[in-house]
């Protein structure tokens, strides 16, 4: 049986399309990905549902004191969410004088206004091709459209299905714009009492925009209509960003906390906003971010990050330039693979960041420049709740950027967190998705491919072999 396709759009960011592509791609040397550096910014807008101003406030020592909410509340303030474990608290209804007023508080290490980013591509810049699955019964090596997916196979995750427990007994939470529950390759994945929206217009786990549902997929799937990283672990829906893929930084947080208190192994964040820490209103935030992460490395949870598609060499970008969280200590960042015409399978994809201090490991994430092709791309799953998918829930798209690259991370991570049975720490569990990966480029830690690509096998045989437990 041959697939349908509908020739909609081809799903890939146009600012991916609109990059140079790889010179000497076919050489033996790595090149860097050439795309134009972007100017930083930080445009702050209104972020509190119904339009009205939300605030984050960063308190000193990360001890919330008894009377704050009072304080608040004095004001003519609301306590919106407390996350009393990194001493945050999110506030509506502020004044410039009550917002004053707080920060000159002894115990207040900051105040900021919160802020809606684009943290995705927008979904109109998305251009695609959907492919629908026949909706018959396989394994993983079986799947339909497995033929397709070059990326199962470079990081050695077929291989790892027959010598695994691929990823049995973890969770996965994905912070995104939601995933579709009800997909062919998704039913009975999710957890959903481990699931919920932060997303004030969404308040529910379906995913409207797409890319949620593809990023899930990648991770874990049936083995349907595609194949997964870790077949066998569970995933968790956490919502943060909207139908437009955009999201405020309160959410976030509130998101990873609570992957973090629901004790996910493994957060998935393909989301990315780069900007100048001295923009306005950015300190405070990042801030926050940071303590986020921290507190879910602190609970056992490993934070795994897109690197961002800006093809920027982040060790010579500006001190005060930071792409998040992708750059927070603590997380696991992600740069882009892909290969040019079915050819050179382990080239740095056109528009991946890198250097050392932005990128830990590659992953596969597709890419489509010229004299490239159709399947140069990662097949995934498409929500059947967005436009061109939702005549069935056996739909799949083509796609490329970071944001795919970060799920295959992921799901190593899970695996190898299963295979070392269930006792790494997070940053032993880093450890062995960087040290298991294949060294490419220059030999060690280099920074085009920092410590490789990732090999699904090579991590699990790290973490089963002792291990690290720290």
């Amino acid at each position: 049986m041959r697939p349908h396709v509908d020739a909609l759009r081809r799903w890939i960011p146009a600012a991916v399309t609109a990059v140079a592509a790889l010179a000497a791609a076919c050489t033996d040397q790595p090149v860097a990905p050439t795309a134009a550096r972007p100017a930083p910014s930080f445009a702050a807008q209104a972020a509190a549902p119904g339009g009205g101003r939300r605030h984050v406030l960063v308190m000193r020592n990360q001890a919330i004191p008894a009377d704050m909410a009072a304080a608040i509340q004095a004001r003519g303030g609301r306590v919106e969410r407390t996350d009393a474990e990194i001493g945050v608290v999110t506030v509506s209804g502020l004044s410039d004088a009550a917002v004053s007023a707080l920060a000159a508080r002894a115990d207040v290490e900051g105040i900021d206004q919160d802020v809606v980013v684009q943290w995705l591509p927008p979904r109109e810049q998305f251009t695609g091709q959907v492919m629908q699955a026949p909706t018959i019964q396989s394994n993983q090596s079986g799947a339909f459209f497995f033929p397709f997916q070059w990326n199962m196979r470079q990081i050695k995750a077929d291989a790892a299905w027959l010598t695994t427990n691929q990823g049995a007994g973890t969770l996965v939470c994905i912070l995104d714009t939601g995933i579709d529950p009800n997909h062919l390759d998704l039913s009975g994945k999710v957890d959903l009492t481990k699931s919920t929206s932060f997303v004030a217009t969404e308040p529910f786990i379906e995913d409207l925009n797409f890319h949620g549902t593809a990023v899930a997929s990648l991770v874990s799937s049936n083995g349907l209509g595609m194949a997964s990283v870790a077949p066998d672990a569970r995933l968790c829906a956490v919502k943060v960003l909207g139908i437009t893929g955009s999201g405020s930084f309160a959410d976030v947080i509130s998101g990873m906390m609570f992957a973090a208190r629901n004790h996910a192994d493994v957060i998935n964040m393909s989301l990315g906003a780069y900007f100048s820490k001295k923009a306005p209103g950015a300190l405070e935030l990042v801030k926050a971010l940071q303590r986020a992460v921290t507190f879910a490395t602190l609970r056992g949870t490993l934070v795994v990050a897109a690197a961002g598609n800006e093809g920027l060499n982040l060790d010579r970008d500006p001190r005060d330039s930071i792409e998040v969280p992708g750059q927070l200590i603590g997380v696991l960042n992600v740069g882009a693979t892909a290969p040019v015409n079915q050819t050179n399978f382990d080239a740095l994809a056109s528009y991946t960041n890198f250097g050392l201090t932005g990128v830990d490991v590659m992953a596969p994430g597709g890419d489509l420049v010229a004299g490239g092709q159709l399947p140069d791309l990662v097949l995934a799953a498409c929500s059947e709740f967005v436009p061109g998918c939702n005549t069935s829930n056996a739909f799949y798209v083509f796609t490329a950027g970071t944001s795919f690259s970060s799920p295959h991370a992921a799901g190593t991570a899970a695996v190898a967190e299963s295979q070392g049975h269930g006792n790494q720490g997070p940053i032993a569990l880093a450890l062995c998705v960087k040290l298991g990966a294949d060294d490419l480029g220059r030999r060690g830690l280099d920074p085009l491919y920092g410590f490789g690509r990732i090999n699904v096998q090579g991590a699990a045989k790290k973490c089963a072999h002792g291990g690290f437990i720290f």
